[in-house]
């Protein structure tokens, strides 16, 4: 049989497990981190394989309250509240492959039939090393991905949903218990219409997920000010205050804004009928920032205590918060998916509050349609981020009938010395809880 004709067979036959340790090959292409990897962590097979048309969930956002009161011998009147709603996320698609050509396979053949299989196992090691990454790589980039309506939203779109469009740091004070809240993701010109996953967050208010702010001016725990927390109005239409008018809100340092998100983003089920409540459990919760966000917090652990963890080691190798880890993303040091002014204004925003206030969606001065990197010169509250995430309310969904199918191999009648075989899967990201996640953003409230 020709030597093409074996290899074909052999990737065909045999899948990504390997019976002998082949020579290991560097693999320079990964990236620091895996947000991904970490929302599919500890979960089972129910959980993340699911077949069907779409993928769907039901969800409760209001107990249409029949309470009541009553006397001996009153009459009632009684009711049957309709309270569920569906999510749903419809199936997106996604594909690889890996390709090798005659002269590859032939000059890899060896002279016995056992050093011919050693070539072969390494030679098919190399496709799918660099095929797998590939794929990896491109799911964790499609987490972080810019939020997008026709491509996300819309069931002609061909991009999953990613992390930014679950939760946005675009915000509305709804006032009470609520608080200031992450409406509908920011896609760079409006997002007054939006809806995420087929359900409008303006009229559901618990479909929006938390935001606290912190004053990126107000770094040093050392400087006398750290510990002070003001009261600064910010203006109708800009990022933080999607309301249309000036709201008050009360912004302190790093640690201030991380102790308000942790207490609004723990829900405690009662000491009775426990069953019909969720698990409060924090066990899956993660806090994900940039390289400069997880060190901006290191850099305030250390110089709020009076000495080092270790009198021989400055480092704080796993820096955390209630005993969840500052985790670094490393997809987040480039990820262009705040909002920004036009790269053709001819100055960029102020990083004070009356440079915030001044830089708002009104299409006067079209300071508000655009993106940037956390701190890039034209992002307009420019400073890290910290995305708290609750991996039990967010999981990545695959089809069970496209779990990384690979298929066979194919021969391209314009390219007769080329072989191919792709790898297809189908899934998408899904989020069943939006409050039960949160983002700390940054604003130069007290900046001059």
């Amino acid at each position: 049989m020709p030597s093409i004709q074996t290899f074909n067979d052999f990737m065909t036959s045999t899948g990504p497990a390997y019976l002998t340790s082949a020579d290991q090959v560097i693999n320079e292409a990964v990236k620091n981190t895996y947000a991904f990897s970490r929302l599919l962590k500890g979960k089972t097979s129910e959980q993340t394989i699911q077949g069907g048309t779409e993928i769907r969930d039901v969800i409760m956002f209001d107990d249409s309250r029949t309470y009541d009161h009553y006397q001996p011998n009153d009459t009632f009147t009684w009711r049957n509240p309709q309270v569920t709603d569906y999510v749903r996320a419809p199936w997106r698609f996604h594909i690889d492959h890996m390709s090798w050509t005659d002269a590859e396979v032939e000059l890899n053949t060896g002279e016995t039939a056992a050093s011919t299989k050693v070539a072969y196992k390494r030679l098919k090691r190399i496709k799918e090393q660099r095929m797998w990454t590939s794929m990896l790589n491109g799911f964790e980039e499609d987490l972080w991905a810019v939020p997008s309506i026709s491509g996300m939203e819309d069931e002609s779109g061909k991009l999953p949903y990613s992390l930014p469009y679950f939760i946005s740091e675009i915000g509305q004070n709804f006032g009470g218990s609520l608080g200031l809240r992450g409406t509908a993701p920011y896609t760079g010109t409006s997002n007054a219409s939006t809806t995420v996953m087929r359900i409008n967050p303006f009229t559901e208010n618990r479909w929006t997920n938390c935001i606290e702010l912190y004053d990126s001016a107000k770094l040093n725990p050392q400087n006398s000010a750290w510990g002070d927390v003001g009261s600064h109005a910010l203006e109708g239409d800009t990022v933080y205050n999607q309301s249309g008018a000036t709201a008050n809100y009360r912004i302190g340092n790093l640690f201030h804004a991380f102790d308000t998100m942790m207490m609004r983003l723990k829900y405690e089920a009662p000491s009775t009928r426990t069953q019909y409540f969720e698990n409060p459990n924090l066990n899956r919760q993660m806090i994900l920032s940039s390289r400069l966000g997880v060190q901006q917090y290191r850099n305030a652990l250390r110089l709020s205590n009076d000495t080092l963890v270790s009198y021989q080691d400055a480092a704080y190798s796993s820096p955390s918060y209630a005993g969840i880890d500052v985790t670094y993303c490393s997809d987040l040091d480039t990820a262009a998916i705040f909002a920004a002014s036009p790269t053709s204004t001819t100055t960029t925003v102020a990083q004070t509050l009356t440079g915030y206030n001044g830089a708002d969606a009104d299409a006067s001065n079209g300071a508000f349609v655009n993106f940037g990197t956390e701190d890039g010169a034209y992002t307009i509250c420019r400073g890290p981020r910290y995305y708290f995430v609750n991996g039990n309310y967010l999981t990545p969904i695959f089809h069970s009938r496209r779990y990384f199918k690979q298929h066979e191999v194919l021969r391209h009648p314009n390219q007769p010395f080329t072989y191919v075989q792709p790898v297809d899967c189908w899934s998408n990201l899904f989020c069943n809880s939006r409050q039960r996640h949160g983002i700390v953003s940054p604003l130069a409230a007290t900046g001059t």
